[in-house]
């Protein structure tokens, strides 16, 4: 695990090595590619990670760029990203690659003009209350909106939607604490 800082540091580093929007998308896809195999566990290995055999100083560095080499060269990635990744093993970040990933999706969502929310409800929403919240948030901040859905059935009913770090709680359970709180002064 790497700071989040230096993660940011990473990620804008290949950012700024895509030309196109396109070739943008690509890094990410393949950096995200990589970073879901990399840390899934592996049966061979006691059920550790790529990630974490990668990073295990008891192996010697040439055997482990080895691997690493063979699973990029498996993988079929861009160019750019294999020798991001190798860059990234060379200083000893390898595992920060989930963080780095996290903060290159992050950052070309901006450029993109795009927007995380989740939605939390007590049980599933239907697809045209969640359509119509996604068009709302469109409408509201000027950006593509990009939906993740929860469900925590302590809230009783309502939504409570967080976008970026602004968090509408339309939940029962929170109307029901502020009246508690109301009540009682």
């Amino acid at each position: 695990m790497i700071p989040a800082m230096l993660a940011r540091r990473y990620a804008r580093a290949l950012l700024q090595l895509a030309d196109t929007p396109m070739q943008r998308e690509i890094f990410g896809r393949d950096l995200a590619a990589f970073v879901r195999s990399a840390s899934a566990p592996t049966d061979g290995a006691g059920g550790a990670t790529l990630l974490f055999v990668l990073n295990f100083g008891i192996h010697k560095q040439s055997e482990r760029r080895a691997l690493l080499d063979t699973v990029l060269q498996r993988m079929n990635l861009d160019n750019t990203v294999v020798k991001f990744l190798q860059l990234v093993f060379e200083r000893g970040r390898i595992d920060g690659v989930p963080q780095i990933g996290d903060a290159y999706a992050d950052q070309a969502d901006a450029l993109a003009g795009r927007m995380k929310a989740t939605i939390t409800s007590a049980r599933p929403l239907a697809a045209d209350s969640v359509a119509k919240l996604k068009a709302a948030l469109e409408r509201s901040t000027g950006k593509t909106i990009l939906v993740d859905q929860k469900v925590d059935p302590s809230l009783l009913g309502g939504v409570v939607t967080q976008v970026g770090t602004y968090v509408f709680d339309g939940s029962v359970k929170s109307q029901l604490e502020r009246m508690r709180v109301a009540l009682r002064s």
